[in-house]
Order: structure tokens, then C-alpha cells, then sequence
């Protein structure tokens, strides 16, 4: 909870961040009249769409549908809490953040993380100078010059080299005041068994190896990956878990491809580090890769904040085929658009790039195929489908990924490719997939009380009252009432005495959308102090007053239109009544109460017969 900070101090964060300046770190912006237009940081796009506006200090993408204010644009664009984009506004303006009582438990960790950042910078820093810089990393020097890399590249990833020394990082750090406890502690020191005096002995975990330096979103180092020069094994080392690093949380790359992702609409997801580094340097700023291990759920969940497509380009061996589908899945899961790269000609994009251009790349990237026919593909290529009951197997294994795709066009799509390559029917195809279908949710339901869920459903609708939901989705509401919500609040915003005359009519429990209710409830004012613990939500609320501002009104009007949405509401408002109470009928029904259905019928008609 954030809660402990003063609502004045955001307040005033807030008055001293010039919105325009702010984004203007980030994008081209050009005045057009009282605003400021450039080219939208969150998709691609040639035209600018995105507004700034310095009256209300917000901003709105035509394009994406994208707005919020200072706050918002940060967590956005840099993947922060609020907290974080908190701290890093007030910095930029030259506040201190009021320190939070903590607990010494707190005190101890917020100590540690600290301190684990200090050392992993001090690390890094040392690893780079070598390479650039000392005599002992000239060979990592000229093993970057064999794979194309140079000085600038170098620099933007803080590549290094760790000498072949038993404690070269532990004597540079031990003359910054850095113990080799806390090396160990942290992952860049191993600690050996006591000498003959029974003291402890200590050595470099990364020796004779060149450095990958891992950035997490903010380009701080928090690990490291190390590689031989040579054919020893093992070939790659990486540094291993601590309670503030976890490989399976971050991605290679991703300190700069979080901006490229957005541009471009996709993520390039790669094997390793030299593919990512030679992917970059080509001009691909949206290239990323998993840290020595298999892709994760959580890797992909951060995938999916930048964009809603994913190009996969691991190496083409039996294992880079493996990982491919594996990965694949567990973007599928995710909800993302999955492609594969088919790099005939090389086992990987760095091996590609050293013999083709960048355009050749990005055509390989265009002609991508769908990971459904990629993994069709893989299955029949060792084992080609003869038999009728080989066609009936493949078929139960492409299901399960078929049955994620939630576009029905895109399915029926993937169900003709199988029925054409199989020598099937449609009808037959789909069959075999809707009885995998059926029996999974039959699975489902043995496990989770469906029935009492769809007797409530209609009382779990998207309101306010009543049932609590925690999150309220547009599909679920009419479009007409979400214009009519909208224009409430920009009636409000305009007019704040019509606030009095909204809640006499309409009482304050008929939001449909819980956003819209927020922001009702916290003008004229419009402070969200209370839901700033809750990071997407202070992001919806924003979003949601950013669109109510882009709703232009004659103020000459404004009484006709209050009436006009108020109108709709009382309708909309009686309409869900009977829905309630048709619920309450199939219930009554369901249950044997014959008499009770009949009389809560009777009830529905009255109610339709009196309009």
C-alpha cells in the first residue's frame, strides 16, 4: 500500500512536471495550435496521432485509443509502478520523497536491495574496463572484433571480460569496501572450504570468460552471463538466483526493446545473446531473449505488456526446434499472436546477419509462418502421417493450441489448413477438435461449481453494486451506455453543479463501468490518492478520464444532453431488472419451485405491460 505518501506531495509532483517537456525525452513533439502532436511511443504508425494537451496536462493517441497524464505516461512507457514513476518524477523535479516507517524486516531488505544494485554496478563497471580498457581484456576485444561488434555496441550493452584471475573482481570490490561475503551472497563469488588455519577462502565465480551484462527495464545490471573463448565447458555460466534476481522474471534485451516492441507492434524473441546484440546492431530494437533457460509464463506476461505479437527466432537444431514449440505454447497461453522465423540458410539470426543484410532479415521476419503450421511442420516432418489413425493423433495434438486462438476466422482458418494438409473434411476436423473442446470444459465443470456461477451471472454483471468484480471489461457493456457514463462526466467536468442532479436521479450504484463510478466519485477534485496501491487500475481510471476529455459538447446543450443521458440510464437500468428477475425465475425453476417461477412471471409482465 502506498497510501502512507501525502496527497499535497503528488500533488505537487505533479504541478512541477510539465507533461510536454516530459514526453518531448521521449517524443518528437511539434505545436499544433494549443496542443502538441508526434508520433505515438505505444504503436506503429506514420501519421501522428498522439496529442499532448498542456491545459489539462494529459496526453491521448487517436491512433491506439492511448491517454493519461504524467504519472500514467511514465508507467507506461517504462513498465513502473506508480511508486516508482512517483520517485522518479519527484527526482526530476528536485523533491525528496517522504520516507515510510517500515518495519526492520523492510528496513533490512530495502538495505540489501540496495546494496545488491551498488555491487552489480560496481561489477559491471569493472568487467566493462577490462575489456576496453586493461591489457588482461584485449582477447575479449578481439573476439568481438571476429563477430562484427564494435565500440558503440560494446558501450550500449556494457559488454566485459572477466580476466582469468581467481580474485581479480574480488580485490577490485574489496577497494570499494565490498566484503566477499556479500560476493557470495549476491552471486559473484564462490566460497571454498576453510584453509589449514580453518579460515575462509574466496574466488571469482566468472574467470577467463567474456560478459553479458543483464539490464533490467530501468538499465540497471542485476546478473550476468559469461562465455568461454574457447571450447572448455561448460560454454555459457550465469549467474545464479537470489532473492532479487530471477532468470525466469527478465529477458535479455529488454532495457531498450520495451520502446522497439511498442514501435513495431511485435516482439523478436531469440535464443541468445549474440543473436539479440547482432539483431540490434542490424536495426532490430525489438529483439529480446530468455536468460539460458526455456521461456516462462512470466516472461511472456512481460512480453505481452509491450505489444500482442510475438515472432519466434530461436536456432534451427532439433533443440532450437523443441524450445520453439515449447515457447510457442506458453505464448499461446498468454493470449499472444505466435509466429516463427524460418532461417533456411543459417542455424540462427546471428549467424544469418553475418552473411545477409538487414532487409533480407526483415523479409524472413515479414514471411514469417504461424506457430500453428510451424508446429504441424515439426510434427510430420520425422514422423509423416499414414495411417488414418496417424491423422486422427495429429490432429488431438494440434487441438489443444488451436483451441487458444480466440479469433473464430483465425480458427476455422487453422481447421481448413489441417483438413487440405490431411486429406480431411472440415467436418470431420472440427469434430475431432469441439469433442477435445467438450471435454475439457467437462473437466472444468467437475471441478467448479458452473451452475451456481450462471445462476449469478446476470447479478455479477458489470455494476458497482451488489456482487464486487474486480474487473470490469467494455465487452460486457453496451457501447450506448458507456457513451452515456462518459458523457456524464464530461457534462461534470464542465459543469460541477450537475453532480447534485446526477445523484437525485439516479442515486450512485447505477456505473456499469467501475472506472467511470472512480471518477464521478472524486470530482470535481479528480484525485485518486486511494488507488494509487493499484497500479493497472490507476492506469484504467487515467485511460478512462483521458477519453472523456476527447468528447466535445455545446455547452449551449449541456442541460438537454444531461437529460438526454440520464434518460438512457433510467431505461438501461430497467431493462437489467428484468434480466435480474428472469435469472431469478430459471433459478426458482431449477429448483422445483414451479409457483415461484410462475409468480416472479407474472411479475415480469406487469412490468413490461406498465412500459
Amino acid at each position: 500500500m502506498n497510501n502512507w505518501i501525502p496527497e499535497e506531495f503528488i500533488e505537487e509532483v505533479r504541478r512541477q512536471t510539465d507533461i510536454v517537456d516530459l514526453i518531448s525525452e521521449y517524443v518528437m513533439l511539434k505545436r499544433t495550435g494549443k496542443n502538441y502532436m508526434g508520433i505515438c511511443p505505444f504503436h506503429s504508425e506514420k501519421t501522428p496521432s498522439f496529442n499532448v494537451n498542456p491545459d489539462r496536462q494529459t496526453f491521448y493517441c487517436f491512433g491506439c485509443n492511448t491517454g493519461g497524464d504524467v504519472f500514467s505516461f511514465l508507467m507506461k512507457i517504462n513498465n513502473l509502478t506508480f511508486l516508482e514513476a512517483l520517485n522518479r518524477l519527484a527526482e526530476r523535479a528536485g523533491l525528496e520523497l517522504p520516507e515510510k516507517e517500515l518495519t526492520p524486516e523492510q528496513k533490512e531488505r530495502r538495505r540489501k536491495l540496495k546494496r545488491f544494485k551498488e555491487i552489480h554496478e560496481y561489477a559491471a563497471a569493472y568487467f566493462h574496463d577490462v575489456l576496453l580498457n586493461r591489457p588482461e581484456g584485449r582477447v575479449g576485444l578481439r573476439y568481438l572484433a571476429q563477430r562484427g561488434i564494435d565500440t558503440n555496441t560494446i558501450k550500449f550493452f556494457r559488454l566485459g571480460y572477466a580476466p582469468d584471475q581467481w580474485d581479480g573482481l574480488l580485490k577490485e570490490l574489496q577497494s570499494k569496501g565490498v566484503s566477499p561475503e556479500e560476493l557470495v551472497e549476491y552471486g559473484l563469488a564462490i566460497k571454498k572450504s576453510r584453509d589449514e588455519q580453518g579460515h575462509p577462502s574466496y574466488y571469482d565465480r566468472f574467470r577467463g570468460r567474456f560478459i553479458f551484462t543483464i539490464l533490467d527495464s530501468r538499465s540497471s545490471p542485476i546478473a550476468f552471463g559469461a562465455r568461454v573463448l574457447d571450447d572448455s565447458l561448460p560454454k555459457y555460466l550465469n549467474s545464479p538466483e537470489t532473492p532479487f534476481f530471477h532468470k525466469g522474471h527478465n529477458l535479455y534485451g529488454i532495457h531498450y526493446a520495451q520502446r522497439g516492441i511498442r514501435e513495431r507492434g511485435y516482439a523478436l524473441l531469440l535464443e541468445g545473446y549474440m543473436d539479440t546484440i547482432a539483431a540490434c546492431k542490424a536495426g532490430f530494437t525489438n529483439a529480446v531473449a530468455s536468460l539460458g533457460t526455456a521461456l516462462t509464463k512470466d516472461q511472456a506476461k512481460l512480453l505481452k505488456k509491450y505489444a500482442d505479437k510475438v515472432v519466434i527466432g530461436y536456432d534451427s537444431d532439433s533443440a532450437g526446434v523443441k524450445a520453439t514449440l515449447r515457447a510457442g505454447e506458453i505464448l499461446l497461453e498468454q493470449g499472444l499472436r505466435v509466429e516463427v522465423l524460418i532461417l533456411e540458410e543459417a542455424k540462427d539470426p546471428d549467424d544469418f546477419l553475418k552473411n545477409h543484410s538487414a532487409e533480407e532479415f526483415q523479409a524472413k521476419v515479414d514471411n514469417a509462418v504461424t506457430f500453428i503450421e510451424f508446429k504441424y511442420y515439426a510434427l510430420v516432418k520425422d514422423n509423416p502421417p499414414r495411417a488414418i489413425t496417424d491423422k486422427a493423433e495429429l490432429v488431438k495434438k494440434m487441438a489443444p493450441d488451436i483451441l487458444k486462438i480466440k479469433s473464430a476466422v483465425e480458427r476455422e482458418g487453422y481447421e481448413r489448413f489441417l483438413s487440405l494438409k490431411l486429406g480431411l473434411s472440415l467436418e470431420a476436423i472440427r469434430y475431432e477438435i469441439n469433442s477435445l473442446a467438450k471435454q475439457t470444459k467437462e473437466k472444468f465443470i467437475k471441478t467448479e461449481n458452473f451452475s451456481l456461477k450462471q445462476d449469478i451471472s446476470v447479478k455479477n454483471r458489470n455494476t458497482i453494486g451488489g456482487t464486487k468484480i474486480d474487473s470490469i471489461g467494455d465487452s460486457f457493456v453496451p457501447l450506448g451506455v458507456i457513451r452515456a457514463e462518459q458523457m456524464l462526466i464530461r457534462l461534470v467536468l464542465d459543469n460541477p453543479d450537475f453532480k447534485i442532479k446526477v445523484l437525485e436521479r439516479l442515486g450512485d450504484d447505477f456505473w456499469r463501468l467501475k472506472e467511470h463510478k472512480i471518477i464521478f466519485d472524486n470530482l470535481p477534485d479528480r484525485s485518486f490518492i486511494g488507488f494509487i496501491h493499484e497500479d493497472l487500475l490507476y492506469q484504467r481510471i487515467q485511460q478512462r478520464l483521458a477519453d472523456i476529455y476527447e468528447l466535445e459538447i455545446e455547452s449551449t446543450e449541456a442541460q438537454a444532453l444531461l437529460e438526454d443521458c440520464v434518460s438512457s440510464i433510467e431505461a438501461n437500468k430497467n431493462r437489467e431488472t428484468i434480466e435480474e428477475m428472469q435469472a431469478r425465475m430459471i433459478k426458482l425453476e431449477k429448483s422445483g419451485d414451479i409457483a415461484g417461477a410462475l409468480a416472479v412471471l407474472q411479475e415480469i409482465g406487469e412490468r413490461l405491460r406498465r412500459g
